[in-house]
């Protein structure tokens, strides 16, 4: 799709598709921009309204803990038994797991350093 001139582009809420994908093309047209300029100030300013559209078109959901922790287990290849061992035992990971016990702020601090998952998506289940 061929990018509108920024000379012509009006800014407003992007409510279609095909406003969506002009708003892109301008992005990679201006991507390049200089700071203090005013193709900076129009960048920001479409990157703002696409953000918009995109939240509203596309919501993500809250993430769930459980699946943070058994996906970045994977991810890093982190075993069942160093878990074990972050948590307190093997019957305690199997418990956290499963949904049967909260985690403490110990055991949010440790599998949040080692799996890289922000301690406030692990609140969710503390």
């Amino acid at each position: 799709m061929e990018a509108i001139a920024q000379e012509t582009y009006v800014a407003r809420p992007i409510k279609t598709e095909t406003q969506y994908d002009e708003a892109i093309a301008l992005i990679d047209t201006l991507i390049d921009a200089e700071a203090g300029t005013p193709e900076l100030d129009l960048l920001e300013l479409v990157s703002i309204l696409v953000h918009d559209y995109e939240q509203q078109q596309f919501p993500i959901g809250t993430l769930d803990p459980i699946s943070a922790i058994t996906y970045q287990m994977s991810e890093l290849s982190v075993t069942t038994a160093e878990m074990a061992e972050l948590v307190g035992g093997k019957s305690r990971l199997s418990e956290l797991l499963n949904r049967k016990r909260p985690l403490s702020i110990h055991q949010i601090k440790a599998i949040s350093t080692r799996l890289a998952i922000p301690a406030d998506v692990l609140l969710e289940i503390a």
